[in-house]
């Protein structure tokens, strides 16, 4: 027996359909991108940038009162950062000490270093939140040699937590670094994937004449 003629029309138009499911998931990929480049930047980059414009350097070694709530992020500038030789204490008025943590990387300085309008100052800690008492942070060179400057602004660390990805999710990635590559590999995703369809979307039209 010969098999039944194959229905090329019905083919076609569930190609066609298939294909159209597909550019569909695509805009809507390019939507959830926008969205979250949006949410990245309001919530995240804009007032951590307005933070750094808006704090008082003091050089390193002096003792500076920290905000009472929030998570405080420390950024030098100078020959000490540069190598590595900053060192940052912190601690509440009864003597307390604070939690600090560094600054991932890749982070901030890799990829928004241009949102930094303080020339030569990059994120080199965190410090944990106060809860309301009164607090201190001195930050200073391990070497006297080395001297540079410092300012407490916005956190960049997304208050140092990660975010389990990978096989079985057993893989912690640091917040501040999946929101520095987001803030800039979203919105050029979004843009990309749009020229794409939208040439995608003239061809099809100019085949379909």
């Amino acid at each position: 027996m010969t098999p039944p003629p194959v229905d090329a029309a019905f083919h076609a138009q569930e190609s066609r359909m298939r294909m159209r499911h597909r550019v569909q998931l695509l805009w809507a990929l390019v939507v959830v991108c926008v969205v979250a480049t949006a949410l990245i930047w309001g919530l995240w980059v804009v007032p951590v940038s307005q933070s750094v414009a808006e704090a008082q350097p003091v050089p390193l070694g002096e003792t500076v009162e920290l905000p009472a709530d929030g998570v405080t992020g420390v950024w030098a500038s100078g020959t000490a950062p540069l190598l590595g030789l900053v060192e940052c204490r912190a601690e509440t008025a009864d003597g307390s000490p604070l939690g600090t943590w560094s600054a991932p990387s890749p982070g901030w300085d890799d990829t928004l270093w241009w949102m930094t309008h303080r020339v030569g100052f990059s994120p080199v800690q965190s410090i944990a939140d106060a809860g309301g008492v009164a607090a201190s942070v001195t930050c200073s060179s391990q070497l006297d040699a080395y001297d540079g400057q410092f300012l407490l602004a916005g956190d960049v660390t997304a208050g140092g937590g990660g975010v389990g990805l990978g096989r079985m999710g057993n893989v912690d990635y640091p917040a501040g670094t999946l929101l520095a590559l987001g803030a800039v590999g979203l919105p050029l995703f979004a843009f990309l994937m749009t020229i794409v369809l939208l040439v995608q979307g003239l061809r099809t039209r100019r085949s379909a004449r």
